[in-house]
């Protein structure tokens, strides 16, 4: 199959090296950094293009990893050079599937949301697709997306909440891990060995919370013994607001992604 990534940015590249890694298809890339482009295409052993409607005129499979605000223009150039049997993938936040359809002028696109652990493999990557999508199509598009993380079809209403929760989670993720080690060094650990401890503590939990039956709360409660360490942490943490606060920050973020789909 003939697959063009347009865009090849961290999460395009993402793209591009999963489906290198599956094997079986052929790459058609293009970047507006034309070095970097040549670069990328250099070591997944793909097809440079001068431009977009190049890959778009070839490829079976097209996979959008442009920033939002570079979709509109990029669209309308593109949708001409587009064929009706070709498969749009876009992974831009906020751009909807009306907006990708009427833009291209086909009811064959695919909405996308991936987060940045899929540079690793290790992403959470969700897809809506537009309603009279043939179920072979969907299975393509799993396919492509699998060597990215986990992977789960949702109904468009839900790509929103699946940003504001997923798409910009690892930051607050992130700096969960950074507050953490800057409490073990004010504790007086060292600053290498608290950030490990916090990363490491962090990753182990998240796949102790994803491997076990029994829902986080359950897990949390086996841990924490009446009147020890954990049980005066976790009444901090309460105090303090966290859940509060991690819950304003996935409505915030959620919003945000509304707004980018309604200019």
């Amino acid at each position: 199959m003939k697959i063009g990534v347009i865009g090849v940015g961290n999460m395009g590249e993402a793209l591009v090296r999963g489906i290198h890694g599956a094997g079986g298809h052929t790459l058609l890339l293009h970047d507006l950094r034309a070095d970097h482009l040549r670069a990328v295409a250099s070591r997944y052993n793909a097809h440079p293009c001068a431009a977009a409607t190049e890959v778009v005129s070839e490829a079976e499979v097209v996979l959008l990893a442009m920033k939002p605000q570079q979709m509109g223009a990029a669209m309308a150039s593109m949708a001409a050079a587009g064929r009706p049997e070709t498969l749009w993938v876009s992974v831009a936040a906020g751009i909807t599937l009306a907006t990708l359809a009427a833009s291209l002028g086909s009811d064959r696109v695919v909405r996308v949301m991936p987060n940045t652990p899929a540079l690793i493999g290790e992403g959470m990557v969700c897809f809506a697709c537009a309603p009279d999508l043939p179920e072979g199509e969907r299975r393509t598009v799993a396919a492509l997306l699998a060597p990215l993380g986990r992977v789960e079809a949702v109904d468009e209403a839900q790509m929103d909440a699946v940003t504001g929760l997923s798409g910009s989670g690892p930051a607050y993720g992130l700096l969960i891990i950074e507050a953490l080690a800057e409490a073990g060094v004010a504790e007086g650990l060292a600053a290498p060995l608290a950030l490990e401890l916090a990363a490491q503590t962090l990753r182990g939990t998240a796949t102790l919370a994803l491997e076990s039956d029994d829902h986080p709360a359950l897990l949390r409660q086996r841990v924490t013994s009446p009147g020890g360490t954990t049980a005066r942490g976790l009444a901090a943490l309460e105090e303090g607001g966290v859940r509060a606060a991690l819950a304003a920050a996935v409505r915030a973020a959620t919003a945000r992604s509304r707004e980018l789909g309604e200019r």
